[in-house]
């Protein structure tokens, strides 16, 4: 079995690495417009589509793990406005201005595309922590705690920033809840989570027909909804 080569591995990542520069420029310039945030934000997620999913397509020969990491980041993405809904409509405790856009319920339409963007950098993080697999290898590895637990770390750093940072764009922030600076204390675990069950079923998905892809994503987003419900009953309710 061919191996990860450590010139291949390094190809793949500078390739990465590139293309996000470009999205980075790309985001950038459209950020600081002055079209209405939604439309802002729908528009860069379909940059990262383009740029991303295009680029993991004509290289999947190549490096599979691309394809596979993006194809579930999205499918996960999609299912991820169920628990903003349930945090903005039922708890009422995470608020989507008006932004222009169109909205599934209470929450923002570009929210259905926006998390696969950390959800990719997370499992791409785990790929490189599992460097010595070749790419056949690490898709059919199966799960492995350790590179969970890095998942997890790195979901809970991105997600923990965004929340830090991305309310000066006027997209979505918090309310009635514990803070820390923009940050609300109760989503921190929850986050981590996240990542840890997004790189578990992201493996569980391996070699599945799509449906089971397509169910295996929901499960991620259920399982998040759980733990932020019951995050928020203990830190906002109980303590």
């Amino acid at each position: 079995m061919p191996a990860f080569s450590f010139f291949g591995g390094k190809r793949m990542y500078r390739s990465i690495a590139l293309i996000t520069l470009l999205f980075a420029v790309v985001s950038a310039l459209t950020l600081i417009t002055s079209v209405p945030v939604g439309w802002k934000f729908l528009f860069l997620v379909l940059v990262f589509a383009a740029l991303f999913g295009g680029f993991s397509y004509r290289e999947k020969q190549r490096w599979p793990e691309l394809w596979a990491i993006w194809t579930f980041s999205t499918v996960v993405s999609v299912f991820q406005v169920l628990p903003d809904w349930f945090l903005s409509q039922v708890l009422g405790v995470l608020v989507f201005p008006e932004d222009g856009l169109f909205k599934f319920g209470t929450v923002s339409g570009y929210m259905a595309g926006l998390w696969a963007i950390p959800f990719f950098f997370t499992l791409l993080a785990a790929r490189s922590y599992q460097g010595s697999f070749s790419s056949t290898q690490w898709l059919s590895h199966g799960f492995s705690v350790r590179a969970g637990g890095v998942a997890a770390a790195v979901a809970l750093l991105i997600f923990a920033t965004s929340e830090a940072t991305l309310w000066i764009l006027g997209s979505w922030y918090a309310r009635d809840v514990m803070m820390l600076g923009h940050v609300a204390l109760y989503v921190l675990i929850p986050e981590a989570l996240l990542g840890f069950f997004l790189y578990q079923y992201f493996h569980t998905s391996q070699g599945q027909r799509p449906l089971v892809v397509v169910l295996n994503g929901l499960k991620v987003s259920i399982l998040y909804t759980g733990c932020l419900a019951l995050s928020y009953l203990f830190l906002e309710k109980v303590a």
